[in-house]
């Protein structure tokens, strides 16, 4: 008798398991998006007593997106984006008109995401995995004094260009879909963790630690090619 109740579950799953398939299409969508960077730099200098503080800056990336929904619930997008990215710096509170220091990074993202959505016509979705990044431009701008180079305080970011011009770290993102007949419509707030750093981080220089850290909010254009 269980063995025969046994028999007839599994049968009874295989077939729902199957139906379920059957019912279910994967898709692909191509699409472009655009949106706003909110970018900051996490600085550890080697020396204790010099400390550097940083602001975060806004600028904007774009790029064209691919996703493959493969079953109900999940799938894959890789991206191609152009960002603007770096930080501006803080200066003493009081004298807080007399310096000014920003550091623009152009890069070119491409992360690959795993895409976990929840609904129909309306989704809620989590976008998660990695990115690698290419730094393809560097831009300063500078008003400094003397005391701004003096030794008790980090100076060297002035003068140095970028050393480590690959970059990679983690993308966690959580957004809002609509579906229609038009196309898809996405709307994503993202948050980058930069894993490598910018500057040479040995216990000889200046940083133990340089790395990107972006906050993105993004419109996507999604349609179904075929």
């Amino acid at each position: 008798m269980i063995k025969r109740t046994l028999a007839v579950l599994l049968f009874a799953l295989i077939c729902v398991k199957g139906y379920s398939q059957t019912k279910f299409t994967p898709e692909w969508n191509f699409g472009a998006n655009f949106g706003v960077n909110l970018s900051n730099m996490s600085f550890v200098t080697t020396d204790p007593s010099q400390g550097l503080d940083t602001k975060m800056l806004q600028q904007y990336k774009g790029g064209v997106s691919a996703r493959y929904i493969s079953e109900k619930n999940l799938g894959f997008i890789a991206e191609l984006n152009y960002s603007q990215q770096g930080y501006e710096q803080k200066f003493p509170v009081e004298n807080p008109d007399s310096s000014r220091f920003t550091q623009k990074l152009a890069y070119i993202q491409i992360p690959f995401l795993t895409h976990i959505y929840f609904g129909d016509k309306k989704r809620v979705f989590v976008n998660l995995g990695p990115q690698i990044s290419f730094l393809v431009g560097e831009q300063k701008t500078r008003d400094l004094s003397t005391s701004d180079y003096d030794e008790s305080k980090a100076w060297e970011h002035y003068n140095q260009k970028v050393q480590n011009k690959f970059d990679y770290g983690l993308v966690f993102g959580l957004g809002f879909e609509l579906r229609t007949g038009a196309g898809n419509f996405a709307l994503e707030g993202r948050y980058y963790m930069g894993f490598s750093d910018i500057y040479s981080s040995h216990k000889t220089d200046p940083f133990s630690r340089s790395a990107n850290r972006v906050i993105s909010i993004a419109a996507t254009y999604y349609m179904k090619p075929f």
